[in-house]
């Protein structure tokens, strides 16, 4: 290789250097700039897709089963509630108000998805108008 060959090669490389400084250089003041063009958030949400994609798989399905989990619970303790209530079970106020809150957090779960179970909308319905009974005739 001669000394001319060398020079260009030396040449090339420091081109090449400069245009990636410059090609970072631009993508940070770009970043920076108040126009709404993040390259680097795009680049770096894209590898992180590509390095945490089964991770999010799993989350996504992990997250189904605790959903599944709370409107099992929740269905569960509203139908024994209203099943204790039917056999003649005394309950004490603080497990009226438990109740009560459970079958609110479960009335807005369903209105917001659009979930449709009649059977413990009745249980509910049963236990309110228990409650407003027993709350006239001073029993709670």
């Amino acid at each position: 290789m001669t000394l001319s060959e060398m020079a260009l090669q030396l040449e090339a490389e420091r081109v090449a250097g400069g245009t990636l400084l410059v090609f970072f250089v631009l993508l940070s003041l770009v970043q920076i700039s108040p126009i709404k063009i993040n390259p680097w958030d795009t680049i770096l949400k894209w590898l992180g897709k590509k390095l945490n994609g089964g991770v999010e798989d799993r989350m996504d399905c992990l997250q189904k089963q605790v959903r599944d989990l709370w409107i099992n619970s929740h269905r569960h303790s509203i139908l024994t509630f209203a099943r204790e209530c039917r056999s003649g079970v005394v309950h004490d106020s603080d497990e009226w108000y438990n109740i009560l809150n459970i079958c609110e957090e479960y009335s807005t779960f369903c209105t917001e998805f659009s979930v449709q179970n009649g059977i413990v909308r009745e249980n509910t319905r049963y236990i309110r108008e228990l409650f407003q009974q027993l709350a006239r005739e001073h029993r709670l």
